[in-house]
């Protein structure tokens, strides 16, 4: 059976950490989220405050419910074009991986980065030197993974960020001689914005099971073997503009997950599903769907 988790601000902001734990425990019992604590805590400590005692305190408390941290989301711009910013988010991630092990969870996962300052969207972005400069980046973020026995676990974005495509994926990964470099594999993410192209290279509303399987063995023949989580939620694309709509919940769009499920299978690939822009109202059924697959 699949195991499901969730992206716990998706349930909504808690005071404290056992109140967030009764909740996940609501929906899915053992419970398994990732954890952008303060995103999903908005009162608890700045980074910068954080120690041993204080994050074991919040592992703590979702473990009373059965809760319990499959990806730490430390969603950094590791390309930010401010080279003292750019600083800041590396030592903020790296503080993450200095206690992994108060986490409970040794995988810290951040996407790849913008140029854009503020965070959106940049066409200074595909510019390949900045693929150089997440390489700098995260060579001292993996330096400080060795240290704290735990990993940087990378996510691409189509269009948006610096990894945005599998071959710039299999760029940055070949860079590195060392297993502490993980990806979470977000497939709506990669999507291009006008859809997965067929045979001829033009996309269809809804994509054939060729084309879609396709796409997805063609990523997974690249770095199946760094997975340590997917990311499920799902897509359609605008009837009137053709581009992709990538933000509803898993089950209610066009991507095939049972089929995706099946090639997971295939290749013996066991990692934990979260769910992404879930509805509240609608996940504990959507969980009991997916773990069937």
């Amino acid at each position: 059976m699949l195991r499901i988790g969730f992206r716990a601000h998706d349930f909504g902001s808690f005071d404290t950490a056992d109140a967030l734990g009764k909740r996940v425990a609501e929906t899915r019992n053992p419970g398994l989220i990732q954890l952008a604590l303060n995103k999903v805590m908005p009162s608890s400590r700045p980074w910068q405050e954080w120690d041993e005692e204080y994050i074991s305190s919040i592992t703590s408390g979702l473990k009373a419910h059965g809760v319990s941290v499959a990806i730490v989301g430390c969603y950094i711009n590791p390309i930010h074009p401010d080279k003292e910013e750019r600083k800041k988010e590396i030592e903020r991630f790296r503080k993450s991986l200095s206690l992994a092990s108060a986490f409970g969870c040794p995988y810290i996962g951040t996407e790849t980065g913008t140029a854009n300052p503020s965070g959106g969207y940049s066409i200074r972005t595909s510019d390949p030197a900045n693929l150089e400069i997440l390489k700098e980046s995260l060579s001292q973020m993996l330096e400080e993974a060795e240290k704290d026995n735990a990993y940087v676990a990378i996510e691409a974005v189509s269009r948006n960020h610096s990894a945005s495509s599998p071959e710039r994926m299999r760029n940055i990964i070949d860079s590195f001689r060392t297993d502490r470099l993980k990806v979470i594999f977000d497939p709506v993410n990669l999507i291009p914005y006008t859809g997965i192209p067929e045979k001829d290279g033009v996309p269809l509303q809804v994509p054939s099971e060729e084309a879609e399987s396709r796409f997805v063995r063609e990523i997974l023949d690249i770095y199946g073997d760094k997975l340590v989580a997917i990311h499920c939620k799902d897509y359609f694309l605008d009837p009137e503009t053709g581009l992709k709509v990538g933000d509803i919940p898993a089950l209610t769009g066009i991507f095939r997950w049972k089929a995706f499920a099946g090639e997971l299978h295939a290749r013996s690939i066991d990692v934990p599903w979260l769910l992404e822009n879930h509805d509240p109202r609608t996940t504990k059924e959507t969980a009991e769907t997916l773990a069937r697959f």
